[in-house]
């Protein structure tokens, strides 16, 4: 009996050692994992908001939200439900970058399969993310507190007149786009509303640009790329997939 005495009461020394090392493990805080509210229906959360993924959110049935998280990852709730978003423990994959350009190339194919085709069925490659391109129907991505600057392809020998209004023609503005150049920066005074829709036209020839703000409390890039996405950005979130790889 006395060797199985021995075993079973470890030395005072054991005992306390195991007994700290419990402690520190239970005392451990889990790690929040940030996510952003991209679009919410039902539901108080303004888009941009900031919430920890590991609490619970509670939604009522008719309620959806759209989140992204700081690795990069879209979130979908509707409810009923009560979960949380991204539990503690649970992270994106290693190679965010091709995980990005997967999830645009499965929403382009989701979206044509049902015969829509998004920017009306235009396809450019932007020179940077930042730029909103003119040419052609579609959303287009502005980033949070930093100078709106509009983008073309062409960039004619003669200069052309650009008209910006609401789709509800509350206010328009004009400005002459200078020959020769393939960019013009807006005035600080003329902002460009996060969820509006503008008429841009360049010497009469309209189009249609719906407008998504990344709030500036979105930090990382790869939920900055997974936020364009989730909103239709696709043209911007590659030119920035390219600049990050």
């Amino acid at each position: 009996m006395t060797p199985i005495l021995r075993n079973f009461f470890a030395p005072p020394v054991f005992r306390v050692t195991t007994m700290l090392l419990f402690a520190l493990v239970i005392a451990a805080p889990a790690q929040a994992v940030d996510v952003f509210v991209v679009e919410a229906k039902g539901v108080d959360l303004p888009v941009g908001q900031k919430l920890d993924g590991s609490k619970m959110l509670k939604l009522d049935v008719g309620q959806r939200v759209s989140l992204v998280t700081a690795d990069g990852r879209t979130i979908k709730l509707k409810g009923p439900s009560s979960a949380a978003p991204a539990p503690e423990g649970e992270a994106g994959g290693n190679d965010v970058v091709n995980s990005l350009k997967g999830l645009i190339s499965a929403r382009a194919a989701d979206t044509t399969s049902a015969g829509t085709i998004r920017n009306g069925g235009a396809t450019f490659t932007q020179p940077s993310p930042w730029l909103v391109e003119i040419l052609n129907n579609g959303d287009r991505c502005l980033l949070g507190g930093t100078k709106t600057i509009l983008w073309r392809e062409d960039h004619p020998s003669a200069a052309n007149t650009l008209e910006i209004t609401p789709v509800d023609h509350s206010w328009a503005a004009n400005a002459a786009w200078p020959a020769g150049s393939d960019r013009l920066s807006l005035p600080e005074n003329l902002k460009l509303n996060d969820g509006q829709a503008y008429l841009v036209s360049l010497d009469g020839a309209a189009v249609t640009l719906t407008i998504h703000v990344i709030p500036e409390g979105v930090k990382s890039d790869a939920a900055k790329v997974a936020w364009m996405i989730e909103v239709g950005c696709e043209s911007q979130a590659k030119a920035f997939l390219d600049v990050i790889h």
